[in-house]
């Protein structure tokens, strides 16, 4: 008799940085602005992260893995 093996797949989401195209980690931190995710060093050298739009949305930076 065969024992046929059962796999379980991982729950692994990968993030992509919206300017440089680099995956960032899980445990890496992230800045979320406008609905986009950056490395915080990538958002820093936005144009509307330097002040240059009055209507600029505030950014969330979150640190470490959001993964349960």
């Amino acid at each position: 008799m065969r024992v046929t093996k059962s796999e379980v797949p991982t729950a692994e989401f990968r993030i992509w940085c919206e300017a440089c195209c680099i995956r960032i980690a899980p445990h890496e931190e992230r800045t979320i602005a406008a609905g986009k995710i950056y490395h915080p060093r990538c958002y820093s050298k936005q144009p509307s992260a330097n002040g240059g739009s009055k209507t600029a949305s505030r950014a969330l930076t979150i640190t470490g893995s959001v993964l349960p």
